[in-house]
């Protein structure tokens, strides 16, 4: 048997023998009360109650209703009422709650006498012995009829169901308040593996390395574990032979633009400044591409570094550039992480941002153990429905792709692999006043 099974077997047991201590409770604190198979009333007693005489024996409800009562018809007692409450016999109703399966029998003088029987001398004898205290007979109901039309009835009530249907309820309250904490911890027992596997998956990525999918729990969950694993797997080998293919591609192609490039700057003009203007837009893109596909099959090279540090050398590039970009950092900025491919993320959104708008600032801050570098311009911004789009691979907000504005719209993919590569994320924000905030969100290295 396996564990899962085994442990859902032991619930069962547990629960079962869970509803036995509180059925066991439940009869002590309550008590026992079995139930007569039939209640039984006392005919003086309900003759008594239903002329208003004396209040109600125990046992006896009384009662108006709209009509008389049906059922099995019972003469002789109905007799009997109209002549002790003094009434016509077509006003009064005799009826038995449950048909009884004995007839009522009395003996006079040694000799059988029936309830009911025509003998004048003896039935004044038979009536008293019916009217008797303490003589009991099965229930039944008994109706007098009211000016109003409506009926006056006297019934039995039938105290033992009552009982035990608060027994019934003490039982079922009890169990349900000792199986409460199993059935809590059994619950969370099954669907915390499926909660883990679902975080799992939310963090699965094809353009970054995620944890692995947990396979644990029952025998259902772990299968469906290890297939998703494995759906992962295979993607994530598909994703990095297109990467490997694209960097094949990227690299075989600089080659021939180079000797394009040879052959352009002797072509006569003016057509060749065009020509070579577009050969290094060729080749910037395909280093860009080239960039992209080595960073995402490359493995880390991880070590100490310094982003404010990183973020002044390439704020010094760009003055050197006429470009300008400031940086705004009051704490030590160190994580661990690789050198190359973060400044290669860094220095894609200061591109982006001197491009569109001619300015940039880097600020750096820190909380909750994490650094937040952030490079914000005062440009158009990028509209939020389009943000999700724009960090993927060749994905432009540009689609002219003009010579100002051009590029292989690999920027901020690039940053965003790289900050889930060190365990961050890119977020793309509106900077109040307008203008654009891409973040870069990364650990601190533990001291």
């Amino acid at each position: 048997m396996s564990r899962p099974r085994g442990i859902l077997v032991l619930v069962g047991g547990l629960a079962l023998a869970t509803l036995v201590l509180a059925q066991a409770v439940s009869f002590a604190v309550v008590g026992w009360w079995p139930a007569p198979p039939m209640p039984t009333m006392v005919p003086a007693d309900a003759i008594a109650a239903l002329s208003g005489a004396q209040p109600p024996a125990p046992g006896l409800q009384v009662r108006t209703q709209t009509a008389a009562p049906t059922g099995t018809p019972v003469p002789w007692l109905a007799g009997l009422a109209a002549e002790r409450l003094q009434r016509p016999a077509a006003q009064v109703r005799a009826t038995w709650q449950r048909k009884p399966d004995v007839a009522l029998q009395v003996v006079d003088d040694g000799q059988l006498a029936m309830a009911g029987q025509t003998d004048r001398a003896r039935q004044a004898r038979v009536r008293a012995a019916l009217l008797a205290t303490g003589l009991q007979v099965p229930a039944f109901e008994l109706a007098v009829a009211q000016p109003d039309g409506t009926w006056r009835v006297v019934r039995a009530v039938d105290a033992g169901r009552g009982q035990w249907r608060r027994q019934v309820l003490l039982a079922l309250a009890l169990g349900a308040l000792l199986i409460a904490p199993l059935a809590w911890w059994m619950a969370r027992r099954l669907t915390l593996p499926l909660r883990r596997l679902a975080e799992a998956s939310a963090r699965m990525d094809l353009a970054a390395r995620a944890p692995p999918v947990p396979v644990e729990g029952a025998a259902e969950v772990r299968m469906l574990g290890q297939t998703i694993a494995d759906a992962h797997a295979r993607l994530r080998a598909q994703a990095d032979d297109v990467t490997a293919m694209l960097a094949a591609v990227a690299h075989d192609l600089r080659t021939p633009l180079t000797g394009l490039r040879l052959r352009a700057e002797t072509a006569p003009s003016p057509d060749r400044e065009r020509m070579v203007a577009d050969i290094a837009r060729m080749q910037t893109m395909i280093a860009q591409v080239l960039a992209y596909a080595q960073g995402e099959v490359a493995p880390l090279q991880r070590a100490p570094v310094d982003m404010t540090a990183l973020a002044g050398e390439l704020a010094m590039a760009a003055h050197a550039l006429g470009q300008s970009v400031q940086v705004l950092a009051h704490v030590p900025a160190i994580v661990h992480g690789d050198a190359l491919a973060l400044r290669r993320a860094l220095s894609n959104l200061i591109d982006n941002a001197v491009r569109y708008t001619g300015a940039a600032e880097i600020e750096l801050h820190t909380r909750d153990d994490r650094l937040y570098v952030d490079v914000v311009d005062r440009g158009p911004g990028i509209p939020a429905e389009a943000r999700a789009r724009l960090v993927q691979p060749f994905q432009r907000l540009e689609h002219s792709r003009s010579r100002d504005t051009g590029g292989a719209g690999l920027g901020l993919a690039v940053a965003r692999s790289t900050a889930q590569r060190h365990g961050g994320a890119l977020e793309l924000l509106e900077r109040d006043g307008g203008g654009l905030r891409a973040r870069l969100v990364l650990p601190i290295a533990a001291p």
